[in-house]
């Protein structure tokens, strides 16, 4: 009978939230989400409680986290998770506010925890307030600095060719593991020692003079008793491979938030990209403007044709698609918006760009300002398919989600739904677009 309750109070909860309108279901979340924070601060200190009286053995439990998976039904990982923050959390009991009130999410506790001490818990606390787990990464490392790494290039392959060795006889290896041998008459101790192409081969069979006094000077008895590569023009050649490198340095600030920028600015015109690949886009980009300003080389590269070319755009991309105003840019200016088509000219993307920050600019009700740099797109305020012309008056940059929702205020969200998938406004990945 209990559970048919407690499904008819979920159906109509679910029910209720259908009914609700943005505002109430916006600060019905949060309201939940406060909630569970202050359901987790007490649960962490229950379970700090449940392991100082070692009540947990009395459920056949030899520890809280045997506890935590076979008597409250929690998933491995929930159960390491809390049990390490209830420790914390009974060394440190600051840490039970922060937690229920939700300045510090339990990721963040789990990190900072191992060096926390008591005399930087205050300080530390009030860094760590309403942190991102990636902020709080840079917090740990100002705790616990790493050394600094060596800079450094190293090649990583391909593999050199495997050396093909011959394979000595049991004669030749019996004979180069004898402690003593019998000196005959007339030779010398070097000639115990066979020559390098010797080994393999059966004694008999070779006529080669012993090899040089200085050659056994500088081999060591091991050495010596080892049989000799093949020789090298005996080898079957196989094609060269790309090397590869690992590079590695340590870097500043600044060129954390380069690489960040870079990567927003590239987040539409190339997903996913990786830290190679950027640094191969901006090195090339470098040396092209370099070779410019040096060399006065056309397409960036002397002698090299269009070779460098896609280089040369992605600096552009790169640069903020700084160049000089062209003619037709002016003569487009001053023609209707329509006749123009929605290719909005660059020297009016570029102070759209540096006047919005490269920064989505959509404001909510509370004053607060989106934090979004990936996506960003143009967004006319007056809607270019209701007469609004390309200037940059009329022109903001916004995230892709808070564009779609001013085209559904302006339009309807059934039409926008409908034409999801063919959108009209120009993204930014074109703001190098000649």
């Amino acid at each position: 009978m209990k559970t048919n309750v407690n499904l008819a109070v979920s159906i109509q909860s679910a029910a209720a939230v259908d009914q609700m309108t943005d505002a109430e279901l916006l600060a019905g979340t949060r309201r939940l989400v406060g909630r569970s924070n202050q359901l987790l601060a007490e649960l962490l200190a229950h379970l700090a409680e449940v392991e100082t009286r070692g009540i947990h053995r009395a459920r056949a439990c030899s520890s809280l986290y045997t506890y935590c998976i076979y008597e409250l039904r929690l998933s491995e990982d929930e159960a390491f998770r809390r049990v390490a923050a209830a420790r914390l959390v009974r060394r440190f009991p600051a840490l039970i506010d922060a937690v229920a009130s939700g300045e510090l999410h339990l990721t963040g506790l789990l990190m900072l925890g191992p060096h926390l001490t008591e005399a930087n818990l205050v300080e530390v606390l009030a860094r760590a307030k309403h942190r991102t787990k990636r902020e709080l990464s840079q917090l740990v490392r100002i705790l616990d600095p790493l050394p600094a790494v060596p800079a450094r290039i190293e090649p990583l392959g391909p593999a050199p060719a495997r050396v093909i060795t011959a394979t000595p006889s049991w004669e030749t290896i019996v004979r180069a593991a004898r402690p003593v041998r019998e000196l005959p008459p007339g030779e010398r101790p070097r000639d115990w020692v066979p020559a390098a192409n010797e080994l393999g081969r059966d004694p008999s069979e070779t006529t080669q003079e012993p090899a040089p006094d200085a050659e056994l000077r500088d081999a060591s008895p091991v050495q010596a008793s080892l049989p000799a590569p093949a020789r090298v023009g005996s080898t079957v050649s196989e094609p060269l491979q790309p090397v590869q490198y690992k590079v590695q340095f340590t870097a500043t600030e600044e060129y954390v938030r380069l690489v960040e920028e870079a990567k927003a600015l590239l987040s539409h015109a190339v997903p996913g990209l990786t830290l190679e690949e950027l640094q191969l886009r901006a090195m090339r980009s470098l040396v092209s403007e370099l070779n410019k300003r040096k060399y006065a080389a056309q397409n960036g590269s002397p002698g090299r044709g269009s070779a460098h070319r896609p280089a040369e755009s992605q600096a552009r991309v790169l640069e903020g698609g700084s160049r000089p105003l062209r003619p037709r840019d002016q003569v487009a200016e001053k023609t209707n918006p329509r006749q123009r088509g929605r290719h909005i000219p660059a020297h009016i993307r570029r102070t759209v760009f540096e006047r919005d920050g490269a920064r989505c600019t959509f404001v909510d009700d509370t004053q607060t300002r989106c934090a979004e740099t990936h996506r960003l797109e143009f967004h006319h305020l007056k809607p270019f398919a209701a007469g609004g012309e390309h200037a940059a008056h009329n022109l903001t940059l916004r995230c892709a989600a808070h564009n779609t929702l001013a085209a559904e205020e302006d339009f309807g969200r059934e039409l926008i739904e409908a034409r999801k998938d063919s959108s009209c406004h120009e993204p930014f990945r074109d703001h190098g677009r000649p």
